[in-house]
């Protein structure tokens, strides 16, 4: 079996892996990614912005990669900044070409109507945010997106309220326009920039955020509806789902991103340091306080994935040993039969004939 290896590389600790009063979780690269891509549509270095928040380029690079809460909202706040911006979150949503929000972009398109596509991206919306608390309420004159947090992003709120409001938008081929907006965080009064991309009044300083809109407007249908590919995307979702822990818990999100990276090359103590966002010697450190380590969890991950795979007859006993990132078939079945005390094939036939 192939070993961990590599020294911390002294990335900058700036949050405990689980939940804390100043953190609030993590959240998915993907909500990270659209402020650096807009610096640079922009011609703007992102990199003193990144460094402002603490975060390196290559913790960026990865889709698996989740980052802390505290951290993009500080990208998004250093971002503005460095565009001289007072409104970037909006115009970043206004102008971000479909298909750059990933996964979601698609659940939400695909979707046949409005309200499904709502519906569909609350029900996965703890893949991007894990303290997500977004809510979708239907009254005899209003559909309210709700969304209320202890701790508000400014630029980063503006900006997933703005892209939800935009994609429904461009979804349905339709210019329908919101009711009220308001928004929890303070801030100057709106200059009409906002007032004109979302058609309404809106406000801030509001006890939370919220659009309110027309009910009517949940039976639009999606010009790019498609049930088949649908069903794929949310098989998808469903598995990453599966993967995310408890929101407070450490070693849950460390089995969680060692799953992740399994299943495209050999998790490390180094890389699962690096897509939690620190450093190695501190992840050692909380996993020995539970009393466990990096291996041993991987080991873990392993072989629960070597069950799943054993369980689809198109993927052969070799083909498993190397989607797990074994140096050869004898080690796999050597290790299976360690978890298992049967060998691979033996456990294929037991699974088929049961």
């Amino acid at each position: 079996m192939q070993g961990e290896a590599g020294k911390s590389q002294g990335a900058p600790e700036i949050v405990a892996l689980g939940a804390d009063s100043k953190g609030l979780g993590s959240v998915s690269v993907i909500a990270a990614k659209p402020a650096v891509a807009e610096l640079e549509r922009r011609g703007l270095d992102p990199a003193p912005a990144l460094a402002e928040a603490h975060l390196m380029a290559a913790a960026l690079e990865s889709f698996d990669n989740r980052l802390p809460h505290a951290a993009v909202r500080a990208l998004w706040e250093a971002a503005a900044r460095r565009a001289g911006d007072a409104w970037f979150g909006l115009r970043t949503a206004r102008d971000l070409p479909a298909g750059d929000y990933d996964l979601f972009d698609y659940l939400l398109s695909t979707s046949a109507t409005v309200g499904a596509g709502i519906k569909r991206l609350i029900s996965y919306a703890r893949l991007i945010y894990d303290h997500t608390n977004l809510r979708l309420l239907i009254e005899p004159g209003d559909a309210r997106i709700v969304r209320r947090v202890p701790v508000t992003a400014p630029q980063y709120d503006e900006f997933t309220l703005a892209l939800l409001f935009v994609r429904c938008r461009e979804n349905t081929g339709v210019a329908w326009k919101a009711h009220q907006v308001t928004f929890q965080h303070a801030r100057e009064p709106d200059d009409g920039t906002a007032a004109q991309l979302f058609g309404c009044p809106v406000t801030f300083g509001a006890p939370q955020t919220e659009i309110r809109f027309a009910p009517s407007v949940l039976e639009l249908p999606h010009a790019g509806a498609d049930s088949k590919l649908l069903r794929i995307l949310t098989r998808h979702a469903d598995a990453l789902l599966a993967t995310l822990p408890a929101p407070d818990s450490t070693v849950g999100r460390v089995r969680a991103a060692i799953t992740r990276q399994a299943t495209r090359e050999f998790p490390t103590l180094r890389s699962t340091a690096a897509s939690l966002g620190v450093p190695e010697r501190t992840l050692q450190r909380r996993l020995a306080a539970e009393g466990l380590s990096h291996s041993t969890l991987l080991d873990e991950a392993r072989r629960e994935l070597a069950l799943r795979y054993l369980g689809n007859a198109a993927l052969s006993v070799t083909d498993i040993g190397y989607l797990l990132h074994f140096s050869d078939p004898a080690s796999f079945h050597r290790a299976f039969r360690r978890w298992t005390g049967e060998s691979p094939l033996e456990y294929r036939r037991r699974f088929y004939s049961s």
